[in-house]
């Protein structure tokens, strides 16, 4: 392999390494897959994955479950849901495509959608 060729693939390796960090998390310091605490994707404010505390959570849960309650039969689908919600918004995403995501995500009809949005709002995002 010539010069040129590991330095090329020693970059991609550093790439991979940093991406995987970024999306994965690193060490051992209470990251990980069953943390609660904001997410960042990427890199900016648009690429953070909002997250509520317990506070927010507990009237989000209650909002939801006004709307419908089997779409909080499981409270932590319904706030990774929500969550997800919150990024498209924040991403100025089309409103009709947000209640779109959000009759698909939560299995509700497109009226009720709006009173998703309304809660995720209302809450945390």
């Amino acid at each position: 392999m010539g010069k040129r060729a590991a330095i090329a693939v020693s970059a991609l390796v550093a790439v991979a390494g940093v991406a995987t960090a970024v999306v994965y998390g690193g060490g051992g310091d209470g990251d990980g897959p069953d943390s609660v605490e904001s997410v960042t994707v990427g890199g900016g404010e648009q690429h953070v994955i909002p997250s509520p505390d317990a506070g927010q959570r507990e009237l989000l849960l209650s909002d939801l479950a006004a709307v419908d309650p089997v779409i909080t039969a499981d409270e932590d689908e319904a706030v990774e849901n929500a969550r997800w919600l919150c990024v498209d918004l924040r991403q100025d995403r089309p409103e009709d495509g947000v209640r779109d995501a959000a009759a698909q995500r939560f299995r509700v009809t497109w009226e009720q959608s709006a009173q998703v949005l309304d809660a995720v709002r209302g809450t945390f995002c």
